[in-house]
C-alpha cells in the first residue's frame, strides 16, 4: 500500500509569520486591545475637545505659542500608555503556555519555541504600536488645528515616534521576562504594571531626591519621547525646596533615552528567549 505525500515541514520564517499573523487576529478581538485602544481615544478626544473649547488663542498662549510645546506636553503621557499595551500584550504571553490547558496543545506542536515568542512578540509590538498610533494621531490634529499644519516639526515628530517604536520594544521585552516567570498569566499581567511603571516611577523620585541621575529606569528613557519636542529642553533642573536646599529634577535626551531603551532590549528580549525554552509546561 502506497504511502502519501509528506508534508512538507514549514521554514522558521513560516512558522513565525504564521502565528504573528493567528496571534493579530487574536489581539485585535479581545476586550483588552478594544478597551485601551477605546479609552486612548476616549481620553484623547476629552483632552483636544476642551482645548479646542478654550479657544486657540488660549492654547496658543499656554503653549507659548509654540507647537513643539504643545506635542511635546501632549505626548509626555505616551509612556504610560506604551506600559499598559506591553502588560497587557506582553504580561501573559510566556505564562500561558505553562499554566493553562493551551500549553499542552500548543508545545506539542511542530511549532519551534523560538517561532512561538517570536510571532506573539512581533504582534504585540503591532497592536502595542496601533495604540501609539492613535495616541499620536489626535496630537497631531491637535497641533495642526492651533498652530497650521506647516508649523508642524514633521521630522521631530519622525524621531520621537522612532523612540516610541524603541519604547515599545523594551517595555515588551521586559513584560516577556516577567511572564516567563510567572504561571499565572494574570500575575503577570499585573507584575508588569508594578514593576515598568509604579516601580520604576517610585524608585525614580527617591533616586532624584537623593540628587542621582535615574539612567538605569527605563521610565526615565520614555521621557525623552517627549522631550525631543521641547525647545526649552533642559537635562537637570535643580528646584529649591528652602535655605541651600536643592531637588534635583533629571530629564533624558534622546540619545541618552534611545541608548537605554536599546539596552533594555538587548537585555531582556533574549533573556526571555532563554527562560522560554527552560521552562516547561506544568
Amino acid at each position: 500500500m502506497g504511502q502519501g505525500p509528506s508534508r512538507r515541514e514549514l521554514s522558521d520564517f513560516e512558522q513565525w509569520r504564521i502565528v504573528t499573523r493567528s496571534q493579530l487576529a487574536h489581539y485585535v478581538r479581545t476586550y483588552r486591545f478594544l478597551g485601551l485602544i477605546g479609552f486612548v481615544a476616549l481620553i484623547s478626544g476629552f483632552d483636544l475637545g476642551f482645548q479646542i473649547h478654550a479657544g486657540v488663542a488660549i492654547v496658543q498662549q499656554e503653549q507659548l505659542h509654540k507647537v513643539s510645546e504643545y506635542l511635546s506636553n501632549f505626548l509626555d503621557n505616551t509612556g504610560l500608555w506604551v506600559v499598559l499595551a506591553a502588560a497587557f500584550f506582553g504580561g501573559d504571553a510566556l505564562s500561558v503556555d505553562f499554566s493553562t490547558g493551551s500549553g499542552y496543545f500548543m508545545l506539542v506542536q511542530p511549532v519551534r519555541r523560538g517561532s512561538l515568542l517570536a510571532g506573539r512578540y512581533t504582534a504585540a509590538t503591532l497592536v502595542t504600536l496601533a495604540i501609539v498610533g492613535v495616541y499620536y494621531a489626535f496630537g497631531l490634529i491637535g497641533s495642526a488645528y492651533f498652530f497650521g499644519a506647516a508649523a508642524v516639526p514633521w521630522v521631530d515628530v519622525g524621531l520621537s515616534l522612532g523612540l516610541g517604536v524603541l519604547f515599545s520594544l523594551a517595555a515588551l521585552s521586559v513584560a516577556f521576562t516577567i511572564s516567563a516567570f510567572f504561571k499565572s498569566p494574570s500575575a503577570g499581567v499585573l507584575v508588569t504594571i508594578l514593576a515598568v511603571y509604579v516601580g520604576f516611577f517610585t524608585l525614580q523620585q527617591v533616586v532624584e531626591l537623593a540628587g542621582y541621575e535615574p539612567f538605569w529606569s527605563l521610565t526615565y528613557a520614555g521621557g525623552a519621547m517627549a522631550a525631543i519636542l521641547d525647545t526649552d529642553f533642559v537635562h537637570i533642573q535643580a528646584v529649591p525646596l528652602g535655605e541651600d536646599q536643592y531637588y534635583t529634577i533629571w530629564s533624558a535626551s534622546a540619545v541618552e533615552g534611545g541608548i537605554i531603551m536599546a539596552v533594555y532590549l538587548l537585555v531582556f528580549l533574549p533573556l526571555s528567549v532563554v527562560l522560554y525554552h527552560q521552562k516547561e509546561s506544568q
